[in-house]
């Protein structure tokens, strides 16, 4: 078999564990995006402004929700590399 086989405990708390942070990044991105649509929404309908600041929201949302998921990503990537580090061979 040619790669590298990785032997995966999908039934163990640990694989769960160590998924979670991983799995919430994209709720993350999802939740500030679509904050941030609905607040612009409703400031285009209290200000007449439509479409203009619910795409200013969106892209304010997007763009904050990517740097929070790298910079979470880079953090959490650290922290896995710090762990095998520490892990005897």
């Amino acid at each position: 078999m040619l790669g590298v086989c990785v032997k995966l405990n999908i039934g163990s708390n640990s694989f769960y564990r160590d998924a979670a942070p991983y799995l919430g990044l994209g709720i993350q991105l999802a939740a500030g995006v679509i904050i941030f649509y609905f607040l612009g929404s409703w400031a285009d309908a209290k200000f007449h402004t439509s479409p203009w600041l619910m795409v200013t929201g969106v892209t304010i949302g997007a763009v904050g929700g990517f740097i929070k998921f790298f910079k979470t990503a880079a953090d959490l990537g650290k922290m896995e590399s710090d762990k095998n580090e520490d892990k005897p061979t």
